[in-house]
């Protein structure tokens, strides 16, 4: 029963991949400048055919890599230090982005901001939920915005349900967000009338991506 379970997430895994990386080309070829995310599950990051599996989707879909980035936890990043350096490294190396997702939960934070070639931070929703509210919350995510744009890499509010959380983002100088206040899950037909919405009205303070 394991191994069959196992077989299946594999299976879902790359096909999430490849599906995210044909409908960025196809998006793209309607002329959107769009970056798609997708979550790696902890094997395939260890995996030996990781980078194969990317390579051949952009090149199969035609997509080029900047509209691709690949989302993985801090924990999971750091429980096999040296092959997930190894492996991001080589993503990069691609032009694949990579996004350190829920971020300020995990241990060693700050170290493994300077050691992994990210290009993405994205903050834990914890950090969001009460932004209003907690004083902390909001001081934790003023400095963690701070440290990601003195380090380059674009920074990512994750958990916006409500206009309020928004502005309290925007006045912290967070320049992207995502939530259910910009849209749950949905068909790719749905999203792109929503693309195709946003780009036809005036921009938003906040990006959703």
């Amino acid at each position: 029963m394991l191994s069959i379970r196992a077989h299946w997430l594999w299976d879902i895994g790359w096909w999430t991949l490849d599906e995210a990386a044909k409908r960025a080309s196809e998006l793209q070829a309607s002329g959107y400048k769009i970056k798609i995310g997708v979550n790696l599950f902890p094997g395939q990051l260890r995996g030996p055919n990781l980078i194969h599996k990317v390579a051949n989707a952009l090149q199969r879909h035609s997509l080029a890599p900047e509209g691709l980035e690949l989302e993985v936890t801090e924990t999971i990043a750091l429980a096999d230090d040296d092959r997930s350096l190894e492996a991001m490294t080589a993503l990069r190396e691609l032009g694949v982005g990579i996004a350190f997702d829920d971020f300020g939960t995990g241990y060693a934070s700050l170290s493994s901001l300077q050691r992994y070639p990210l290009t993405t931070l994205k903050i834990d929703r914890g950090f969001i939920q009460q932004i209003r509210s907690r004083p902390n919350d909001a001081a934790i995510t003023r400095a963690l915005i701070g440290l990601s744009r003195d380090m380059g890499l674009d920074t990512v509010a994750e958990g916006i349900e409500t206009r309020e959380q928004e502005e309290a983002l925007l006045a912290l100088g967070c320049p992207y967000g995502q939530g259910y206040l910009f849209g749950r899950p949905m068909p790719f037909s749905a999203a792109v009338g929503v693309i195709e919405q946003n780009a036809a009205s005036t921009p938003p303070k906040a990006d959703c991506i």
